[in-house]
């Protein structure tokens, strides 16, 4: 029987429901058996439950002989360019630590087979609780695009050690609250920030960068006859940026609440100055001098720090 990756995931939750299935990862050496309740090994062993979840149903599938590289199963085995399908999966108390891939190994593959990029990410979010227990909290579906971002220092998020670029790591797609960083909008913007990180890997940008994406363009329009829309990452690169709206919107609202304390200090500048002309002695005349004068102190520094915060919302708007 075969099943595409969209009919396999509504299988598991409605055939299996597997969001009410509980299970444990048991070990047996000699004649001593344990549970394991070390969270980080059920990611793996999620892939192989699948395997066999897979062949108990008598699904169709052949599985990739490549571990390095999407995709763990290939579900049309008489056409390994339709059906790919990988696996993961992460503890839903935290946000997703696994690899997507090694990007220079990525880069290579898409560029030359951009089918890949059809690839469909099949995520389980697990639970184990003290004892031990597995429970499956949420299952996606989703394409590479919808499951990456962008990060500080480079358009895509990366593992990145001693300067050197080694893993592909996703963002957080599924949190309604706002993050750093924004997972990517489609596929011709995530094909962007590949092309533009390129030049950032030193290896790549000596070698393959400056004509990497005119390459990915005819093979993709080869294999899909028509080009994509790729953009340039200078025009894009900001709306993926929540950090600098954040950093906007908050240099905005104290530039509006100084306004406004300014505007109420004037206010309060002119009831003072009321006060001197009405005043009928001079001890009333010599109060109202005073706080006429304490007033204006306040005037002064609520200028210097609506100076400050005009310059800075100035200064994120402009960068």
């Amino acid at each position: 029987m075969k099943l595409t990756a969209r009919e396999i995931v509504d299988k598991l939750l409605n055939d299996d429901n597997i969001l009410e299935l509980a299970g444990e990862i048991k070990f047996y050496l000699g004649d001593v058996d344990i549970v394991v309740k070390q969270k980080d090994v059920v990611g793996n062993i999620m892939q192989e439950w699948l395997q066999g979840w897979l062949d108990k149903n008598g699904i169709e599938y052949a599985p990739s002989e490549n571990s390095q590289m999407p995709p763990d199963f290939f579900l049309n085995p008489d056409d390994k360019t339709k059906g790919l399908l990988e696996v993961k999966a992460f503890n839903r108390n935290g946000s997703p630590g696994f690899d997507i891939a090694d990007f220079r190994m990525y880069v290579e593959e898409i560029q030359e087979k951009p089918y890949m990029l059809d690839v469909d990410y099949l995520i389980f979010g697990y639970d184990m609780n003290g004892s031990g227990v597995v429970t499956i909290k949420d299952v996606w579906l989703k394409k590479v695009w919808q499951i990456t971002r962008r990060m500080a220092n480079y358009p895509i998020n990366l593992q990145v050690k001693d300067n050197v670029i080694h893993k592909i790591r996703p963002g957080v797609w599924y949190s309604e609250r706002a993050t750093d960083y924004a997972i990517f909008d489609c596929l011709e913007d995530f094909i962007c920030a590949i092309e533009e990180t390129t030049f950032k890997e030193p290896k790549l940008r000596n070698s393959i960068a400056s004509t990497w994406l005119e390459k990915f363009q005819r093979n993709y329009k080869a294999w899909y006859g028509y080009e994509l829309n790729v953009p340039r990452w200078g025009a894009i690169k900001d709306k993926y940026d929540l950090i600098s709206g954040k950093k906007i919107e908050k240099a905005n609202e104290l530039l509006e609440r100084v306004k406004k304390n300014k505007q109420k200090i004037e206010e309060r500048i002119l009831k003072c100055q009321e006060k001197i002309i009405e005043a009928k002695t001079d001890k009333q005349r010599e109060n109202a001098n005073n706080s006429l004068d304490k007033v204006k102190k306040q005037l002064e520094s609520i200028n210097l720090k609506l100076e400050e915060a005009q310059e800075q919302y100035d200064f994120l708007m402009r960068n």
